[in-house]
């Protein structure tokens, strides 16, 4: 995950960075499954990526982002893109969520699946089943999240109504209540440190809305652990700013695809395709 960034020589000073905060050298860790398997390394190893594509777009590309915005763990990486935040900062608190997150998986096991359906759709099924609709990733996906067996009725309503459902591995129930007690702490250290206007524009995928006012996205960030992540609101959002084009800066491709499947009118490519990676 990231190899390919990490023969830049301006990625020495991220990497130094970086090590300083998570204690540890990132550089082995990146394709380290074991490591990668446990959310609370994984997190901020993702964000690190992030902020390599980032500046590899800026230094290598020449291209500097009109708006940002992030799916969950990439909304820390878009306050940072857009100076709401230093990234080292979006490093640190990814690193408590991690740990936060983590701790609270184990503490209430949960489980995630994509459920292939129209949103009203899936949003019945999760009802009736018990569990939580949380990811919106496009018009004919949503994330459901819960308890294991309430997500496991969830997907088998899903297919017995034709429609598919896909388990996803992750460690927890993540952006629904159980998560709770983990975003409390995290709220407490977002507090000491200053979000300021964001320098281009932010589009939260809490709200699916651009946001301007710092103490107003302090408290989005605060909530992002328990809310639904609105991705097609955000899509519709920077279709409405007459965004015509949008690269995907992180280790994979599940944003671009998901962007192409919910609308024609902007081209989504992998920040690869710029820096010629």
């Amino acid at each position: 995950m990231g190899k390919e960034l990490l023969g830049f020589p301006w990625a020495k000073g991220i990497l130094a960075e970086a090590e300083a905060i998570l204690g540890y050298p990132p550089e082995g860790a990146l394709d380290d499954p074991q490591r990668l398997a446990y959310t609370e390394h994984a997190q901020p190893l993702i964000l690190l990526v992030e902020w390599l594509a980032t500046e590899a777009m800026v230094r290598e590309a020449g291209l500097r982002p009109e708006a940002v915005c992030g799916h969950s763990l990439g909304e820390y990486g878009a306050l940072a893109a857009a100076g709401v935040i230093r990234w080292e900062e979006a490093l640190g608190l990814v690193l408590l969520r991690g740990k936060l997150m983590g701790e609270a998986a184990r503490r209430s096991p949960g489980f995630m699946a994509a459920i292939i359906a129209p949103q009203r759709e899936a949003e019945r099924i999760a009802a009736e089943a018990g569990c939580f609709p949380v990811n919106y990733n496009s018009p004919q996906q949503v994330v459901v999240s819960g308890e294991k067996e309430a997500v496991e009725r969830a997907m088998e309503e899903a297919k017995s109504r034709g429609y598919r459902a896909v388990p996803l591995r992750v460690s927890g129930a993540f952006h629904t209540p159980l998560m709770r007690g983990a975003e409390e702490r995290l709220r407490k250290a977002m507090e000491r440190i200053g979000f300021r206007s964001p320098g281009v524009t932010f589009v939260s995928a809490v709200s699916g809305k651009p946001e301007r006012d710092p103490v107003r996205i302090r408290e989005l960030m605060a909530r992002q652990m328990t809310s639904p992540v609105r991705w097609v609101e955000v899509v519709r959002s920077l279709e409405g700013l007459g965004v015509r084009e949008a690269a995907e800066v992180g280790p994979g491709e599940v944003l671009t695809k998901l962007g192409r499947r919910t609308t024609p009118r902007i081209t989504f490519r992998t920040w690869r395709e710029y820096v010629g990676i």
